[in-house]
């Protein structure tokens, strides 16, 4: 939000005149200041962690008493998802939350994980997975944590249990210390053990170009990315189910 000059001083003390003539019929009285013009943006575009938060929601929206399994989800979005269901959300530090019922649970992901085997019905992960053991959130320097995590995420998920990623989609690369990048077959790839049942493309949010045309839908299925440069991506969101 940026504030420019204020507003004009006749403006101002003509408008409070007519506040204070108003509000003087129900005995309210106001103290006032002439303040800088902010310049708010009326549209307010969902961004992707507020798409993604929708988008799992809705899916999970007639379940109850499932076992949730989150890394790197809103805090908001898991407060939401433990009013009918049990979530266990992996953070690196606990967020104040005396209202819901999520169990934050701190730790490193590259650790192993103390749950049983085939407890989860549903894991959920935005915009995390493809940057963990880079030290970005001080979490532990590791290049294999996601080839670890992932042995350990299938030993807890059930037989034909759900998935829900965001990832960056572009051409295949790392920018090391930052985050990975994948190709759709690259996906296919990692996530051997599951099965993509359901994705949508973001042509909304990109990032690393100058340039950001839109199709005439915010969201599709192309995973075109053969014109993208290096540092150039999008976002997916996919759902998986383990095979």
């Amino acid at each position: 939000m940026w504030f420019k000059k204020r507003n004009p001083n006749n403006e101002y003390l003509r408008f409070i005149k007519l506040v204070e003539d108003e509000y003087k019929k129900i005995d309210v009285s106001f103290e006032y200041r002439n303040y800088p013009i902010s310049n708010e943006n009326p549209k307010e575009t969902p961004d992707h962690y507020s798409i993604f938060a929708y988008w799992v929601i809705n899916k999970l929206k007639n379940e109850k008493n499932a076992n949730i399994l989150d890394v790197g989800n809103t805090k908001v979005a898991n407060m939401i998802l433990s009013i009918k269901n049990n979530v266990s959300a992996l953070v690196l530090d606990k967020p104040t939350d005396d209202i819901s019922h999520v169990n934050w649970i701190i730790k490193d992901v590259s650790e192993k994980l103390s749950f049983p085997t085939d407890h989860f019905d549903y894991f959920i992960s935005p915009s995390t997975l493809h940057l963990i053991g880079q030290g970005r959130y001080k979490d532990k320097k590791n290049p294999f944590a996601l080839v670890d995590f992932l042995k350990e995420l299938n030993r807890v998920m059930k037989q034909g249990s759900k998935m829900y990623l965001l990832l960056p989609l572009g051409r295949d690369q790392l920018l090391y210390g930052f985050h990975f990048i994948y190709s759709f077959e690259t996906i296919n790839k990692i996530y051997f053990d599951w099965e993509i049942i359901d994705y949508m493309v973001d042509n909304e949010i990109k990032f690393g170009f100058k340039d950001k045309p839109l199709s005439n839908n915010r969201f599709d299925k192309n995973t075109d990315v053969s014109n993208f440069k290096l540092e150039q991506y999008k976002i997916i969101y996919l759902e998986l189910r383990k095979k």
